[in-house]
């Protein structure tokens, strides 16, 4: 049974949680963080925490535009070697 406080308070993850829901190296996700690429809560020098805002702003981001088909791209000469 849940109580009230865990009904409304916000899911946190830790780097490795995260990590591990996006498939990434713990390294990738805090150099991503401290390079301001992605937002993150820290709460003292080395402890680093992301809420579900945090993961769908990162989704967001990270998200590439649809590849046009082969028959649409610029087609490009190769240099002779």
């Amino acid at each position: 049974m849940t109580t009230p406080a865990e009904e409304t308070a916000p899911r946190v993850y830790a780097v490795t949680q995260l990590a591990e829901i996006l498939q990434l190296r713990p390294d990738t996700i805090r150099t991503n963080a401290r390079t301001g690429k992605w937002p993150y809560l820290q709460f003292g020098p080395r402890t680093m925490r992301f809420t579900e805002q945090h993961l769908a702003a990162i989704l967001a981001a990270s998200e590439a535009p649809p590849r046009l088909p082969q028959s649409m791209r610029r087609r490009t000469r190769r240099p002779l070697l």
